[in-house]
């Protein structure tokens, strides 16, 4: 080894040496480190920052709130506590507006979601809990191939992912929910279009907790650039709503799914389980209801452990606390038939209560003053069984104030929506297609509820021709005491689970429904599910119930099937609704109940089995009441608004009346019953030929003659609008009342239904259905018979009588009548409606007839009237281009 290395070694090693003698003996001078609390530390490294500020230091100053989950809550802020138990477990999330606008759908009180109801689960992932709203549509069997290819298949939806602020020092992991609550969660701004959620104008409003729950309150601010204006709102830069959230774990319990069945009306939770490979759909259907077991399960009537309890808001006024109690128990008379004494219990919520209906502990009966004239009965359920777990009524006082200016002056489309939309399946396509958030969401409709608007309708008809008839005051508070107690037990019936029932008017016959003997034991109709309008007695008959006093037998027979403890389900059950043939439990709900459906019976405020002998009756009703409007209705000192509205409000109930009749031409029944049911029809059965030949000719003398219509010269000139002009008030567009106008407006929405395209192909379908030696309605009758009904003076001019332009032979109300017919019948003619080719030579013949006649009549024209002759002369040129043009197009 060279001598300069050894020498370099020699200087080396002892430095080494002292050095590594020098760090030993500071090692063991300096203190012990504990691996467990440093983990990973090198030795002699510096002390490691915590991972987390200290518990302490995060909730400083903030105000605890103990329950199912500890919060903290500072101005800002929200912490919640997740412990590792509240972890990858199910919480259902519901939510209210507690506070509202006024604007539809933002009122007080109402239930907010769409679609399933929400389950939420808290999740840790690495250094952040993830907020997961869970799939509830899709299952399979536990640890079979389904259900990982059902996995696979489809996910849930992480809605936050939220850094954990610390870890308390019993291990809970400590986040924000401020970010999760403080937004637009609820997606208002969806339906406050041009507004967003201002986070700085936002605050907590209220935040408890308790054993099984937390309630957290927002008082949620929506900004806009303040271009809208809404009369509920004094500024609408800001708009304030307070959005109320319970949270709570979802219950564990022994309930029992009970699998639905399409003869029975219950709103349904509906999952896909794709280990039910025998089905050939896969889902499998629920019905909603309550976890109601017998608090002695041998006994064939027992108390239940748990009742149904509804509270009743302490802003319900004093008189009507009574009737709407009556109403909600009215539904036990159900449930002791099926197994349950005092199913359901009211309670009245103290004056000093203090707890929000919005909590999930409570079943509520709110009244709110919206000004919208609604009620609904929402449930919230647990979308995996089908539970219902929380239920809250609303009910809007202004339904009593029924002489509302909407009914001033009716437009075509109110016209449409009391008479069930749009007609054609084009114009119902377009209706969907522009249908705002969030209704597009509805699958079922069973969230709309629009009873209550309808009652009140029904409520000024009543007073109307209660005010003719020098009514006593104690048989108007017997109508609106019956009124609310039938609308309380239909909007209970939600809440138990039932949905609608639009053919249960159809118990009685129009004689029947004015028997109180009968109606007393069983309501007026067979179900409270149904919209029924108010019973008013024809004159020289006796009033009756003005409203079902009672549930009806297919009530009964639905809490039966939903409700019934039953030892074998299966075959039960089965045996139950095998009885959807007896006639008084037919049942139809709101997807067959549209402008495009073909059943008659199926209506909104239709009533009785025989509807032309209805309509008969309601004309009979208006009749007696139409010209008294003004000098019964109007006292002295008074303004003339309630005749106006009184005025249209019979008007429309005339033809409403005459439009559901309508339906008869061209309808076709249909039935739920399965094969084997006892009394079962077939699932669709054509309208009896005679019934729609009376339904044409009814037609003809309450509608399409003027005679209905003719009342005093003079009350036209009484029924003035209203005169105020301010907030809160529409702007009548014509103050003179549009007698033509709103007469032909009516005449249009018959010949709207009767030339529908719809209606035409069934008429033409039918005489296929029926056996050729059996009698049937035809399109041939019906299109000649509409002719001769609308163009009937071309059969009858008197060559003796002497015609003026104010005795006219064909009066203003028919000229109008027939030139919108005459112009369907052009295009009918044409081929431009798209009813069957048929109709097209039927309507083209029919022209040619008409021209003959119309030709006739001219030959003489000197004994006509001017307006007469005018009109007759344009119409025949009119159709003279229409068969011109058809020559030329041909077929």
């Amino acid at each position: 080894m060279p001598l300069r290395i050894l020498l370099l070694f020699s200087l080396v090693i002892p430095a080494f040496a002292a050095a590594r003698a020098a760090d030993d003996q500071t090692i063991a001078e300096s203190p012990k480190v504990d691996d467990k609390k440093e983990e990973g530390a090198k030795p002699g490294a510096a002390k490691p920052k915590p991972k987390f500020p200290p518990f302490d230091e995060v909730v400083k100053d903030a105000e605890c709130v103990e329950g199912m989950l500890t919060l903290h809550r500072t101005d800002e802020k929200l912490f919640a506590e997740l412990k590792p138990s509240d972890l990858d477990r199910d919480y259902i999330v519901l939510i209210t507006i507690a506070r509202g606008i006024g604007q539809r759908p933002l009122y007080g009180g109402y239930s907010w979601g769409f679609g399933d109801d929400w389950l939420w689960r808290f999740k840790k992932v690495g250094d952040n809990i993830q907020i997961i709203r869970r799939n509830v549509r899709f299952r399979a069997e536990k640890d079979s191939p389904a259900a990982e290819a059902v996995r696979l298949a489809y996910t849930d939806s992480v809605m936050f992912s939220l850094p954990i602020a610390t870890k308390s020092d019993s291990g809970a992991y400590i986040v924000d929910l401020s970010p999760v609550l403080m937004s637009d969660l609820p997606q208002i701004s969806q339906v406050l279009k041009g507004f967003f959620f201002a986070r700085n104008k936002s605050s907590w409003a209220d935040v408890k907790g308790f054993e099984k729950n937390v309630e957290i309150q927002v008082a949620a601010t929506y900004a806009s650039d303040g271009n809208q204006e809404f009369d509920s709102v004094p500024d609408s830069r800001g708009v304030t709503i307070n959005v109320h959230y319970s949270i709570s774990r979802l219950p564990e319990t022994d309930f029992k799914p009970r699998l639905a069945d399409d003869r029975v009306g219950y709103f349904l939770t509906v999952v896909k389980d794709f280990s039910q490979s025998e089905q050939e759909d896969r889902f499998v259907r629920y019905i909603n209801r309550w976890d109601l077991q017998k608090a002695d399960k041998d006994a064939d009537v027992s108390p239940p452990k748990e009742p149904i309890v509804f509270w009743l808001e302490k802003t319900i006024p004093y008189e009507y606390r009574k009737p709407i109690r009556d109403g909600i128990l009215e539904w036990n008379k159900a449930f002791e038939k099926a197994g349950f004494y005092d199913a359901i219990d009211v309670r009245q919520q103290p004056d000093n209560a203090d707890w929000e209906p919005g909590d999930v502990r409570y079943n509520t009966f709110r009244w709110i003053t919206a000004g919208a004239g609604f009620a609904m009965g929402p449930s919230r359920v647990n979308p995996t069984t089908g539970q219902i777990l929380d239920a809250d009524i609303i009910f809007d006082a202004d339904f009593l104030q029924f002489w509302k200016q909407e009914y001033e002056t009716f437009t075509p489309e109110s016209v449409a929506a009391l008479t069930g939309g749009p007609l054609t399946l084009e114009g119902y396509r377009a209706e969907q297609a522009e249908r705002p958030w969030p209704y597009r969401h509805q699958h079922s409709a069973g969230c709309a509820c629009n009873l209550l608007g309808g009652t009140s309708h029904q409520l000024a008809m009543a007073a109307a021709v209660t005010a003719t008839r020098t009514r006593s005051d104690e048989e108007l508070k017997k109508l609106i005491r019956q009124a609310l107690k039938e609308v309380a037990m239909h909007e209970v019936g939600h809440t138990l689970g039932l949905r609608h029932n639009f053919k249960a008017s159809t118990l009685y016959s129009a004689a029947d429904l004015h028997d109180v003997s009968k109606t007393s034991k069983t309501g007026v109709t067979s179900s409270v599910m149904d919209y029924n309008p108010v019973i008013i007695a024809p004159p020289g008959v006796e009033q009756g119930d003005f409203y079902s006093t009672t549930i009806g037998p297919y009530d009964y027979w639905a809490i039966e099937y939903g409700y019934k403890p039953l030892k074998d389900e299966k075959e039960g059950l089965a045996k139950i609704a095998s009885r959807s043939g007896e006639p008084e439990l037919a049942y139809s709900t709101d997807e067959e109940t549209r402008g495009i459906d073909p059943d008659p019976h199926s209506n909104r405020f239709d009533m009785s089995s025989d509807l032309v002998e209805y309509a008969r009756q309601q004309a009979a009703i208006v009749a007696e009441a139409l010209p008294k409007v003004a000098d019964q209705m109007v006292e002295e000192g008074d303004g003339y608004q309630r005749a106006r509205r009184a005025f249209g409000v019979l008007l429309a109930n005339h033809c409403k009346a005459q439009f559901m009749a309508s339906r008869y031409i061209g309808g076709v029944y249909k039935n739920r019953s399965h094969k084997g049911d006892d009394q079962a029809k077939a699932p669709f059965e054509v309208v009896d030929a005679q019934r729609q030949r009376d339904a044409l000719a009814l037609l003809g003398e309450m509608v399409f003659s003027d005679k209905p219509f003719a009342v005093p010269a003079s009350l036209y000139n009484q029924l003035a609008p209203t005169h105020w002009s301010h907030w809160g008030v529409d702007d009548v567009t014509r103050a003179d009342y549009p007698v033509h106008e709103a007469i032909a407006m009516w005449q249009g929405r018959v010949l709207d239904q009767v030339l529908s395209p719809l209606t035409l192909s069934r008429v033409h379908d039918s005489e296929l259905k029926i056996a050729s030696e059996d009698d049937a309605f035809t399109g041939a009758e019906l299109i000649t018979g509409l002719t001769d009904s609308v163009f009937a003076e071309l059969d009858a001019l008197d060559p003796q009588q002497e015609y003026s332009a104010r005795q006219p032979a064909v009066s203003s109300l028919r000229r109008n009548l027939q030139r919108d017919y005459l112009t369907r019948l052009e295009r009918l003619a044409l081929g431009k409606t798209g009813a069957p080719e048929d109709f097209k030579a039927l309507a083209y013949a029919e022209l040619i007839d008409l021209s003959g006649k119309m030709e006739a009549a001219l030959e003489d024209d000197d004994a006509l009237d001017p307006y007469t002759r005018a009109h007759l002369m344009e119409s025949l040129a009119e159709v003279k281009r229409t068969l011109d043009a058809g020559v030329v197009t041909g077929p």
